[in-house]
């Protein structure tokens, strides 16, 4: 498909053929080293299947080789376009961690860039996982808690009682690390898919490990690392301070501290010394509402590192409709300006959660019936490419991006036009531009 985009762009509209000059440029380093381990043909084949990932909507079916290789070759042809896609994951001579280490490269560009810019570069941790309900005998799967059988049988008015225990499926698991600023459109720094049986079987903590490791190597302690409370534990803690990174952690509450007089306390009992010292209205885009918070510090020390002084940071509702929000963090807060940059730090995690949420909706992440793990992996890295490609047009070519909604994705009125959605829409307008202009090129020849 890619090809023959590329070979038919006159007459066909200039928006395509800005796409497919970011997408060849975004793609060049990737294939320059794909080139030199694997044949031509694939080389080829792999641009085709990320410009097919682009155009191909559907959430079910979305990394399906079948439904891929329709849109690869023409569906009257579609065998032979899923053959071609199988042949390229089905090779030995590359990996996906060479497209990890190329992603590892092009944040530490921004990175630098980040700082000629005097932004502060944030790195945003999370884990999620994929399920795959109906799945029984592929490689790596592991039994995962399903979020979605939770929000399934949630009790609602009316209905009877669901079931109150953990509803777990197959599946495996999935550690994401983004790379962002206040103000910035995130980039995908890493993409971890592991399990914990089987073959391929891991440990969380050493994918933690080989992550905080590589980025060490990478940007030494440029960036801020933000994590929820998933990470709120000591070994997490122990590897930070290992690799001499920064980070900002949403601690447990009921967790053990060391206060300023040497007191080991529950974290909540030491907050309730420390009164707001500083307030601000901050808007709350979850709940869609701005409110008043106040903000507190104070130097605290943890029981496994009692040589080593952190800072407990608390942001409270100042009509305490909220419970208190709970910091530990390694950089040193002395004035209210430095304590609210570390909150709306903070807040900027959530991005990553909609990261997640893309890539399960859109990009159909839980939808590929292959067999072998590692052939998945290629797959899903390939996915996640694309996804750091629309990132990439958001952040660098905004004007672009906003006429080319305009034309092929077009909505009415006031509310769909503002939404803060504009990567669903731009991976829409894309799709549509695509799929036509595939469609003249089909007809035409």
């Amino acid at each position: 498909m890619y090809t023959k985009l590329s070979q038919s762009v006159e007459g066909l509209p200039k928006s395509l053929g800005f796409l497919l000059s970011k997408s060849s440029q975004y793609l060049e380093p990737f294939l320059e080293k794909l080139d030199s381990q694997i044949d031509k043909r694939l080389v080829r084949t792999f641009c085709d299947v990320f410009t097919t990932i682009l155009s191909f909507r559907e959430r079910h079916m979305g990394l399906l080789l079948s439904e891929l290789g329709g849109y690869l070759t023409g569906f009257d042809r579609a065998p032979a376009g899923t053959k071609r896609i199988s042949n390229l994951l089905r090779s030995k001579k590359w990996s996906h961690s060479l497209i990890d280490s190329e992603l590892f490269t092009r944040c530490g560009k921004r990175v630098e860039q980040m700082e000629e810019d005097g932004k502060r570069p944030l790195l945003l941790w999370d884990d999620s996982k994929v399920e795959k309900h109906e799945s029984w005998f592929s490689e790596g799967l592991c039994s995962v808690h399903s979020s979605k059988g939770q929000r399934l049988t949630k009790i609602k008015k009316g209905f009877y009682h669901p079931p109150v225990k953990r509803i777990c499926v197959p599946g495996f698991l999935w550690t994401g690390v983004v790379l962002t600023a206040l103000g910035q459109v995130p980039t995908l720094l890493s993409m971890e898919w592991w399990t914990v049986r089987g073959k391929y079987r891991e440990q969380g903590c050493n994918i933690i490990f080989r992550l905080l490791r590589k980025i060490q190597e990478h940007f030494e302690d440029k960036a801020l690392h933000i994590f929820d409370r998933g990470f709120a534990y000591g070994e997490m803690v122990e590897y930070l301070l290992r690799f001499e990174q920064r980070f900002l952690i949403r601690w447990v509450s009921n967790r053990l501290l060391i206060n300023e007089k040497g007191e080991k306390k529950l974290l909540h009992r030491i907050a309730r010394s420390y009164k707001g010292a500083a307030s601000k209205l901050i808007r709350d885009k979850e709940r869609k509402s701005t409110r008043k918070a106040t903000v507190a510090w104070a130097p605290v020390r943890i029981p496994d590192f009692p040589e080593n002084t952190f800072y407990l940071l608390i942001l409270r509702d100042a009509n305490g409709k909220i419970r208190p929000i709970y910091w530990l963090t390694s950089e040193k807060i002395e004035n209210k300006k430095q304590a609210w940059k570390l909150c709306f730090y903070y807040m900027k995690r959530w991005e990553i959660e909609q990261v997640f949420r893309f890539a399960k909706s859109e990009l159909g992440v839980e939808s590929p019936r292959l067999w072998f793990w590692e052939n998945r992996l290629k797959l899903m890295v390939i996915a996640a490419l694309v996804m750091d490609f629309l990132f990439s047009l958001l952040n660098n070519w905004g004007m672009w991006c906003r006429q080319l909604l305009k034309t092929w994705c077009h909505r009415t009125g006031n509310r769909c036009r503002n939404a803060s959605t504009p990567v669903y829409r731009l991976r829409a307008a894309i799709s549509n531009c695509l799929i036509t202009c595939f469609g003249r090129c089909q007809f035409s020849g």
